[in-house]
């Protein structure tokens, strides 16, 4: 079975292949806030150099954010329009899961980056319990959590991240979205 994790959340794209639940294949390029030039070419790329059709992916996994506003839109965009076209299933999973299911589910506060403060999540040992990510400043951050130990910057293990994907619930495509936790330029 092969299936495909999308992620444009942050400066680079990521497209991982893998064949029955372990890794066979990935490019992750910086994209220099170019997702929308360099994501399609890069999963067509993924797919011919392992001589496979598109058809031939089994089920998607996406990374709804919080991350680029943009970079979202553009992966989960991407991953609906693969699912519904090809009736495959789709997975969704935030950029803070990524970071949690690579730390083996370890309970606590976990952190991803933004040019201008932290998404932060509190884990309590559910899988896929971080309804409640909020967006802090720099400063506001660093008021709230400088007693707490914070999870950030983990290297991905892509596998561990397959492992607990895999059994999430699988998501009508229409009913994928991505997460926009912090209020975005235009809107201020």
């Amino acid at each position: 079975m092969y299936s495909v994790l999308i992620d444009t959340h942050d400066k680079n794209v990521l497209f991982v292949l893998y064949k029955d639940g372990k890794v066979l294949d990935k490019i992750n390029k910086e994209s220099n806030m170019r997702h929308s030039e360099i994501a399609m070419p890069s999963l067509i790329d993924l797919i011919e150099r392992n001589n496979l059709k598109i058809n031939d992916i089994n089920e998607i996994f996406t990374v709804i954010g919080p991350g680029s506003f943009t970079g979202v839109r553009i992966g989960v965009t991407i991953a609906k329009t693969l699912a519904y076209l090809l009736k495959k299933p789709i997975r969704s999973i935030s950029s803070i899961d990524l970071e949690y299911f690579s730390n083996g589910l370890k309970n606590g506060f976990y952190r991803v980056d933004e040019k201008n403060g932290y998404f932060v999540a509190n884990y309590d040992g559910k899988v896929y319990s971080n309804t409640d990510i909020k967006y802090y400043s720099i400063e506001e951050f660093e008021n709230n959590y400088k007693n707490e130990e914070i999870y950030s910057n983990i290297e991905l293990n892509l596998e561990e991240i397959y492992k607990y994907a895999s059994k999430l619930e699988e998501v009508n495509p229409h009913l994928v979205n991505p997460i926009y936790v912090k209020q975005i330029e235009v809107e201020k």
